[in-house]
């Protein structure tokens, strides 16, 4: 039995959900950045309501760690140990972009052999990462700045499968027919997939040094 409260707040969209056994039973949704501080309290709130759960229930809090929005991602790792202080549950960190992959993989898997999560980092910059059909890692998470010659060596003998917000800034940048592009989703199921692996294998993170993984230093 598990009960995983899972927030994501990382990217454009936020997402938060209530998963049982590796199922989501409430989820809720956010478009506006800006409004992801509001929303995740007040989310948080509204799915417990209507799922008439409580929090005490909870057997684990997951959240997404980063890359991501530098403010979206203190917003959502502070809430989430503020929780687990508060309700005495384990935490759970999952890399943002492996959340991404992981969708790529759950909605696209047949179509390509790899596939790269970019998140916008501004200008011609993302934070990016590559991994297989398995999410094991073939490029580390970075910061990239991505131009013409981006990914040449793996496109030549493999098709990429790219997502993400950032990675608009590579479809007028990359003309290989190995290349795909794929729709912009929201994340909860990818997320609730990956957080119920890691609490079945009990892999927590230390809730009082966790933090959030910007990749690059904060600069205001």
């Amino acid at each position: 039995m598990s009960l995983i409260l899972n927030i994501d707040t990382a990217v454009d969209n936020a997402t938060i959900s209530i998963a049982e056994n590796g199922t989501i039973i409430q989820s809720a949704f956010n478009s506006n950045q800006k409004e992801h501080a509001s929303f995740l309290h007040e989310g948080i709130k509204q799915l417990f309501a209507a799922s008439s759960l409580s929090m005490n229930a909870l057997d684990a809090i997951a959240v997404t760690e980063g890359p991501g929005s530098y403010t979206g991602l203190r917003v959502g790792m502070s809430t989430t140990k503020g929780l687990c202080y508060a309700l005495q549950k384990p935490l759970i960190t999952i890399c943002t972009l492996k959340m991404m992959a992981k969708d790529a993989v759950l909605n696209h898997g047949n179509e390509a052999g790899l596939f790269c999560p970019m998140i916008d980092a501004r200008r011609m910059e993302v934070f990016t990462s590559v991994f297989n059909s398995n999410l094991e890692s073939v490029i580390e998470p970075c910061a990239m700045i991505l131009n013409e010659h981006a990914f040449a060596t793996l496109l030549k003998e493999n098709k990429i499968a790219f997502s993400g917000n950032g990675s608009s800034k590579l479809q007028h940048v990359l003309t290989s027919e190995n290349v795909i592009f794929l729709p912009i989703t929201d994340y909860a199921n990818a997320l609730n997939k990956l957080s119920f692996e890691s609490f079945t294998l009990k892999k927590f993170g230390d809730l009082a040094l966790a933090e959030p993984k910007y990749i690059k230093e904060y600069m205001n």
